[in-house]
C-alpha cells in the first residue's frame, strides 16, 4: 500500500481536505530541502549564522504550507487568563488520578506565567507534592503498537514524540485535563526570531543556541521522512504519525514542554537496549513550580511509586512556592528552559580554547594535559567572583604558556602536576606572568566582542524600555516577546558581569 495515501486519513477518526497530492508534495520538498541543510555541520561560527538563517528561512516557507494542519492540532495562543479558567478541570482530574498537594495551588505570577501558590504556611522539609505513577506522562503511557513506531530515540526526544500523538488525539486522549493547562508556545530557542537571536552573537551561549535549533530541526525532518517521504523510512507504522497531524509548529511545541518541563524516573517497561536507564517524564502539577536557587526536595520513590516533593525552605501563604531545578549555567537555563537567573550561585561562561597543531610544543603540552585530566580543545569556565578561574581552565592556560623546560620539569613529577590545578601554584615567574597576561587579553577581546555586537549603555537603555513595556502591555504575543528579547538582555548582562569581573581580577595578578 501506498503510505503517502495514509495522508488522506484523519486526526481523529474524520477525513480532511488538506492537504492535496500536490500539496503533499511540495511541502514533501520543503522539508527534504531542510533536512539537507541541517545535516551539515559548520566549520566556523560564520558558517553557522549562515547556516542558522538558511534553516530558519526554509522552517518559515513550512510553517506556512502546514498552517491548515496547525490549525488542526495547534490551537492560537492562549493567555494565561484562559488556561487558569482550565485549572478546575485540571485540578479535579488530578485529585482522581490520586495527585496529592498539601497547601499549594496554580496562580498567576508576574512575570512568571503561572507557578504555585501556597494557601497556609510551609515549613521546611514538609511534604506538598506526591504524583503517583499512572499520572506521570512518558512513552510508558502508550500502546505498545505506539511505542515500537517511535521510540528508537533518546528518551527526551520519545518524550516528545509520545506529547505529539497525545496532544492530536484532542478530546479522546485521557491526558487532555493536563495538556489544557501547558502553555501554547514557550521562551525556548525554537521560537527565538532571527533578529532576537542576533542578539546572542558575540556571547559565549550563540552556538549552543544555535546547535540546539539545528538538532530540532533535523530531527524534525527525519521524521517526517520517516512518515511521508523516502521509502527507506517508511515501515507499517509509519502512519502513527500521519494519522496525527504532524507538523513543525507541534513538534516544537512538543519537545519544548519537554526541554522546559521534564524530570528523570525509573523506567518500569524494560526494554532490550534500556532496562536499567531512567526514562524521560512529564509531572503534572509539580511541573507547575518554579525555580529558586536552593537545594533539591524533589526525588522518585520507587517503593510508592510517586514522585515527592517537600519545601527547601519556608514558604508563608500567599507567596510563590518554589523548587531548585538544578546546578546549571544561566546558558543551559536560557537554551533549554527559556529563562535566566540573576541569583545564579552556579553560573559560569565558557570559553573555547585548544592546542594549535602547528605548536611545535603541542606534544608536550597534550601529555602535561593528558596526566591531568584536561582535553586538548575545549570548553573551559569562567567563574563568577570569587573564584573567577575554574581549576582545568587555570591550568590550561599554565600548560599552554609554558616553554619546553618547564614542560619537562612539570611532566617529571605527576604527583606535583596537579598543584597547576590551584591558585597557590608556585610556579616560575616568567611562566605566571604569562599566564595572566593571556588571561588578561583573552577576557578583554570576549568584552570587546560583546561590545562591538551592542553597547553596555544601549543594553540597559533596552532592558529599562522592555521592562516598561512589558509591565503596560496587555497582549499575550507582545509581551512574550518583549519577554525573551528582555531575556535576551538580561543574559548578556550577566556573561558581561562574569567577564568584566574575571579580567579586573586577572589585571591585579598581572601586578603581583
Amino acid at each position: 500500500m501506498n503510505k503517502r495515501n495514509n495522508n488522506k486519513k484523519n486526526f481523529n477518526g474524520k477525513r480532511r481536505r488538506f492537504p492535496s497530492p500536490l500539496q503533499r508534495e511540495k511541502l514533501n520538498q520543503l522539508v527534504l530541502r531542510l533536512l539537507q541543510l541541517a545535516q551539515d555541520e559548520p566549520s566556523n561560527p560564520n558558517e553557522e549564522w549562515q547556516q542558522y538563517e538558511a534553516i530558519q528561512t526554509q522552517l518559515q516557507l513550512i510553517l506556512e504550507q502546514e498552517e491548515p494542519i496547525q490549525r488542526a492540532v495547534c490551537p492560537p495562543q492562549v493567555d494565561d487568563q484562559t488556561r487558569l479558567a482550565k485549572i478546575a478541570a485540571f485540578s479535579e482530574w488530578a485529585k482522581a488520578g490520586g495527585i496529592h498537594s498539601d497547601g499549594v495551588e496554580i496562580a498567576i505570577f508576574p512575570g512568571y506565567q503561572m507557578g504555585l501558590r501556597a494557601t497556609k504556611d510551609i515549613n521546611p522539609d514538609q511534604q506538598v507534592l506526591r504524583v503517583p505513577r499512572k499520572k506521570i506522562f512518558s512513552e510508558e503511557q502508550l500502546s505498545k503498537t505506539e511505542r515500537e513506531s517511535f521510540c528508537n530515540f533518546t528518551t527526551n526526544f520519545n518524550l516528545a514524540n509520545a506529547l505529539v500523538v497525545e496532544k492530536s488525539r484532542g478530546a479522546d486522549s485521557i491526558w487532555k485535563p493536563y495538556i489544557d493547562v501547558l502553555p501554547s508556545r514557550y521562551n525556548t530557542v525554537l521560537y527565538f526570531t532571527v533578529e532576537q537571536m542576533r542578539r546572542l552573537r558575540g556571547t559565549s551561549v550563540c552556538s549552543s543556541a544555535l546547535r540546539q535549533c539545528r538538532m530540532i530541526a533535523r530531527k524534525y525532518a527525519k521524521l517526517y521522512a520517516f512518515a511521508y517521504c523516502d521509502s527507506s523510512y517508511l515501515r507499517p507504522d509509519a502512519s502513527l504519525f500521519t494519522q496525527h497531524g504532524l507538523c513543525y509548529e507541534l513538534y516544537r511545541w512538543a519537545v519544548s514542554t519537554v526541554m522546559t518541563r521534564q524530570n528523570l524516573v525509573p523506567r518500569e517497561i524494560a526494554t532490550k537496549d534500556d532496562a536499567n536507564s531512567p526514562i524521560s517524564a512529564l509531572i503534572p502539577c509539580w511541573d507547575m513550580a518554579n525555580h529558586r536557587p536552593g537545594k533539591i526536595t524533589s526525588f522518585y520513590d520507587s517503593n510508592a511509586h510517586q514522585m515527592d516533593c517537600t519545601a527547601q525552605e519556608f514558604c508563608k501563604a500567599g507567596n510563590q512556592f518554589f523548587i531548585y531545578y538544578g546546578d546549571r549555567p544561566n546558558a543551559d537555563l536560557l537554551v533549554h528552559n527559556g529563562f535566566v537567573d540573576p541569583n545564579n550561585t552556579k553560573d559560569f561562561v565558557n570559553i573555547r580554547l585548544g592546542l594549535s597543531p602547528t605548536d611545535g610544543l603541542a606534544e608536550k603540552r597534550s601529555r602535561l594535559l593528558d596526566r591531568l585530566n584536561i582535553e586538548h580543545k575545549g570548553e573551559f569556565r569562567v567563574l563568577p567572583a570569587p573564584e573567577y578561574i575554574s581549576g582545568q581552565l587555570l591550568a590550561f592556560v599554565r600548560v599552554f604558556n609554558m616553554s619546553s623546560d618547564q614542560l619537562d620539569h612539570w611532566c617529571s613529577d605527576l604527583e606535583r602536576a596537579v598543584d597547576l590545578l590551584h591558585i597557590d601554584c608556585a610556579l616560575e615567574t616568567d611562566l605566571e606572568t604569562r599566564t595572566w597576561q593571556y588571561f588578561h587579553q583573552r577576557f578583554k577581546l570576549l568584552l570587546g566582542v560583546l561590545e562591538a555586537t551592542l553597547r553596555e549603555a544601549d543594553e540597559l537603555k533596552q532592558m529599562a524600555e522592555l521592562q516598561l513595556a512589558e509591565a503596560q502591555d496587555d497582549k499575550q504575543q507582545q509581551q512574550q516577546d518583549q519577554g525573551i528579547d528582555l531575556m535576551l538582555l538580561q543574559y548578556r548582562r550577566l556573561e558581561r558581569r562574569i567577564l568584566s569581573d574575571a579580567l579586573e581580577y586577572a589585571k591585579e595578578r598581572c601586578k603581583v
